[in-house]
């Protein structure tokens, strides 16, 4: 069944649960290496991270983002773009809160791939102890639509 735009639009302002998340020290080797890269010492936190931790404050899977976006299946997604704002380094071991939302929804049109929405949203992370800011990233992914 086919997807209107009209139901993906919907979807800008859902907001996602709200959780909390840290990077253990074991994580950040781990992310580390798979960049080629040492660990960044004094328990900071290799920005990589940004790519799932923020996920994963929220509560969400990437398949979790499938069914949100009403991808028709799992081949009909791509990633889009990302965007990681890093306000002040991530520490290991720091429970960081996480809240987020669908900020938007493009329906567009492409001579190679046909219909698709690019859908895009935010997720935040902020200190435990005062609610500061300390990341941000801004994530959009192509939605490919078959009618």
């Amino acid at each position: 069944m086919a997807v209107s735009e009209e139901e993906v639009r919907s979807l800008v302002g859902h907001r996602f649960p709200s959780g909390t998340v840290s990077i253990e020290h074991w994580e950040n080797v781990l992310l580390s290496d798979t960049t080629g890269s040492a660990p960044p010492g004094a328990g900071l936190v290799h920005p990589a991270a940004l790519f799932h931790a923020p996920l994963a404050g929220v509560g969400l899977r990437i398949a979790d983002l499938f069914a949100l976006f009403r991808a028709e299946s799992d081949e009909a997604v791509r990633a889009g773009e990302y965007l990681w704002e890093l306000h002040r380094p991530l520490r290991e071991n720091v429970a960081y809160r996480a809240s987020g939302e669908v900020v938007s929804v493009e329906r567009k049109q492409s001579r190679s791939l046909g219909t698709m929405d690019v859908v895009g949203y935010r997720i935040d992370l902020h200190d435990p102890d005062d609610g500061s800011l300390v990341a941000s990233t801004t994530s959009s992914w192509l939605v490919l639509r078959s009618g």
